[in-house]
């Protein structure tokens, strides 16, 4: 019989070295690694992310712990890396593979930690990283929105093992003991949809906690607890409890057959690599709104729009995104045109010419000031004209927009579900105008970039976290 799935992860994982990295690879990283951390600096002016900072400085603030950015305290290695995803994610612009899940605020602090307490390199940093990125993509693939269906939201179930296998890697952890790691990951692994669904902001804190879920599967293989072998795909693990059995049979697809093997999970490590499927999220709203405001943006780039004569925007996107958290358990909300819907942030580019990545977050239904507008008005007015159409064919973060114009006059653009995938020159290109408006040193920013240029070739990770803290 074949090795098991946490089996065949778990031995790449441990002898992933960084010359195995191609140079995409090391630029996706890169590009996330930047991201999540000029985010945080952001994030650090949020109520969710001051509150998550004061809570792991009260109880657990360490001399000789972990750095928090943006704050530059200390705490003890979950602490640290509990304060930094949520402050990562407190603006709703951390990263995303398949629309439903957010490596970056998993991965990334719980790498950080233990890099900068373990003394890695810059290259550590990243291979870990890789590891992380890599196993959490491959185990999620086609299983999300079926676990999305179960009424678990996917990006801190699988978060978990992607922090988990991050902190491993850069523990040293044994084949054996990574093993243990992503048994240890999958039954601490939890985050339900009902705040998505209903509007609660519990999720606020679903990747956080599982950072630190992560951090403490890995840390605790090193006591040679012995895992479960097929905790991924046995009669009663993961794959059952998260997405209703362990046979293959989907419930939701985004597209394709709901029947599938687990030969994908591991298939080609090394060489097909999911994580350059990552898309950055540069503007705080859901993923799937993101290409919607850079589609709009190019059109009206490319077109002098009369908002008066606009009779009719047509956004054809995937099903699931017109449905979310699932289809089994949609926010009615999200699917009206509201304050903060697609319908809103289609009608705001339109009216507007684009939409500014630093505005305040806002979410459906959202009527208090900071949910007021540029010309208001108008876009309120021109939102009632949006239609929104779901397709079973069609891919995550591939809209087409059709504005039909009063006089016969129809302006079209279509995404094919790649545009966001960009590298780290593009990454760099589009933060940069940000950083007069961002609260922090424009001099540390700058330095930001370039000790993330510089990662792949330093002796530590000092100048980076130098460079997010004051």
């Amino acid at each position: 019989m074949p090795d098991s799935l946490s089996r065949q992860l778990a031995r790449w994982a441990v002898n992933l070295d960084a010359s195995d990295l191609p140079p995409a690879v090391v630029d996706k990283m890169q590009t996330s690694l930047l991201h999540a951390t000029v985010v945080a600096i952001i994030g650090a002016g949020t109520h969710h992310g001051k509150a998550a900072v004061d809570l792991a400085l009260a109880e657990e603030a360490s001399a000789h712990g972990a750095s928090i950015l943006a704050s530059g305290g200390r705490a003890t290695r979950c602490g640290a890396a509990f304060a930094n995803s949520k402050l990562m994610h407190a603006t709703n612009q951390a990263d995303s593979y398949r629309m439903l899940t957010h490596p970056g605020p998993c991965v990334i602090p719980a790498a950080l930690a233990s890099a900068q307490l373990g003394g890695a390199t810059g290259a550590q940093l990243i291979t870990a990283m890789a590891a992380g990125y890599e196993v959490e993509s491959r185990i999620a693939g086609d299983f999300i929105a079926s676990t999305q269906a179960r009424g678990f939201r996917s990006s801190p179930v699988y978060g978990t093992l992607g922090a988990a296998v991050a902190t491993g890697k850069l523990l040293g952890l044994t084949e054996d003991q990574m093993v243990t790691a992503i048994a240890l990951a999958c039954t601490f692994t939890a985050g339900t949809n009902e705040g998505p669904r209903s509007g609660g902001r519990e999720m606020m804190f679903h990747e956080p906690q599982a950072t630190r879920s992560g951090i403490m599967a890995a840390l605790l293989a090193r006591e040679d607890v012995r895992g479960s072998e097929e905790a991924l795909e046995g009669p009663a693990g993961f794959y059952n409890a998260f997405t209703g059995n362990n046979k293959g049979e989907l419930s939701y697809v985004f597209t394709g057959l709901q029947q599938v093997s687990f030969e994908p999970v591991t298939e080609g490590l090394g060489t097909r690599w999911e994580l350059l499927h990552t898309v950055l999220k540069m503007y705080p709203t859901a993923g799937y709104n993101c290409p919607v405001i850079d589609l709009m943006t190019d059109i009206r780039r490319s077109h002098q729009l009369a908002i008066n004569e606009i009779e009719r925007i047509t956004i054809d996107m995937n099903w699931l995104e017109t449905l979310y958290p699932s289809p089994a358990f949609p926010n009615p909300s999200r699917g009206q045109a509201l304050v903060g819907s697609t319908h809103y942030f289609t009608a705001y580019v339109a009216v507007n010419g684009s939409y500014p990545p630093l505005r305040t977050r806002i979410d459906p239904g959202d009527n208090s000031h900071s949910a007021s507008a540029e010309n208001h008005d108008a876009v309120l007015s021109l939102m009632h004209k949006v239609q929104i159409v779901g397709h079973k064919d069609r891919p995550a973060f591939a809209p087409r927009i059709t504005i039909d114009m009063a006089g016969g006059n129809v302006y079209r653009g279509e995404y094919q579900g790649n545009e966001l995938e960009w590298g780290l020159d593009a990454e760099v290109e589009r933060l940069q105008p940000l950083f007069p408006q961002i609260d922090w040193p424009a001099a540390k920013l700058e330095a930001t970039v370039a000790a993330v240029r510089a990662i792949p070739g330093s002796a530590d990770i000092s100048d980076l976290i130098a460079a997010g803290t004051p």
